[in-house]
């Protein structure tokens, strides 16, 4: 019965695996064009910290890490929408830098953001009965005595 659970929760752990690093593939700067050092090391990090999230997740799909992979995404849809709506320059240099098109890496995120969402929905109501069986247990065993 446990293994059954278990089991149940590690797809959308994958699922989240994939989709972030889809996310971080697409948002990958393959060149440096004329953003700033800045820009393009924050694009960098970005995308590679999306990647170091998703492998994470393949060694521990821990709570603290699954709500690391919904914000992280969220804010770099956040942040790619800002960049093509805001006439800020640099926000706008480093938005292009991306490896996908703009609207393919901020629904990349989304998406990303959204499964990560739902996995640790997942995650979260998994573990749930594993606290309401001990409490019966311990309230049976009372009983008892």
């Amino acid at each position: 019965m446990v293994r059954r659970a278990v089991g149940r929760a590690l797809w959308p752990t994958w699922c989240t695996v994939t989709a972030l690093a889809g996310c971080g593939v697409a948002h990958f700067p393959l060149h440096r064009n004329d953003a700033s050092v800045g820009g393009y090391a924050v694009a960098l990090g970005m995308s590679a910290l999306c990647l170091a999230v998703a492998l994470a997740l393949t060694v521990r799909a821990a709570v603290p890490v699954l709500a690391v992979a919904v914000v992280l995404p969220a804010a770099m849809a956040a942040a790619g929408l800002y960049g093509t709506a805001a006439p800020s320059a640099e926000v706008s240099r480093t938005v292009d830098l991306t490896l996908a098109p703009a609207w393919v890496a901020v629904g990349a995120a989304v998406l990303a953001s959204l499964v990560a969402l739902t996995a640790l929905c997942v995650r979260v109501a998994s573990q749930a009965p594993d606290r309401c069986r001990t409490v019966r247990t311990v309230t049976r065993a009372r009983r008892a005595d």
